[in-house]
């Protein structure tokens, strides 16, 4: 027959009875109740917790995603009114600068049809001057020679002074 040594290990039932079973059956629900109660809702909890957490963060990383890409284009927008608004401030000062330049040209040039109009009646007036001048040389110098010669200056003097306006 069988030897003690060989009665012990899983072959040994004595010990498996309704009781021992209900026993621990009622203890495995209690750890399971327990295991429930402080580690597997918790736990859920907290992995709710944290996917809640998980899905915010990715909402606000979109949302600074799409804040950052309008902000981008506004940049750029802004960027490029500026841009053309430089290049029309560079157009407008040419332009300008075109004009402010025909206009300093245009009196530079009158000023000087003016001095050169101003010049020519200035030597228009000193050749009359002269002119009168000479004439009266003339006719001074005629009238002494007629009176040196002829004794009479009065009839000279009419004759000159009527020929010495042809000249």
């Amino acid at each position: 027959m069988a030897t003690p040594a060989e009665n012990t290990g899983l072959t040994n039932l004595q010990f498996v009875t309704v009781e021992t079973f209900v026993i621990q059956f009622i203890i495995i629900l209690i750890v399971l109740w327990v295991l429930n109660k402080f580690v597997f809702r918790p736990y859920l909890a907290y992995l709710d917790e944290w996917e809640a957490k998980q899905k915010k963060v990715q909402e606000d990383y979109n949302n600074a995603e799409s804040i950052l890409e309008e902000k981008r284009k506004q940049g750029d927008e802004l960027l490029e009114k500026a841009r053309f608004k430089g290049n029309s401030v560079i157009e407008e000062a040419e332009s300008l600068a075109k004009s402010k330049k025909d206009a300093i040209l245009l009196e530079a040039q009158t000023q000087a049809q003016e001095s050169i109009t101003l010049a020519h009646s200035q030597i228009e007036k000193e050749r009359q001057s002269m002119l009168s001048q000479i004439k009266k040389n003339v006719v001074d110098m005629t009238l002494r020679l007629n009176e040196k010669l002829f004794k009479d200056s009065k009839v000279s003097k009419d004759f000159i002074e009527k020929n010495i306006d042809s000249l």
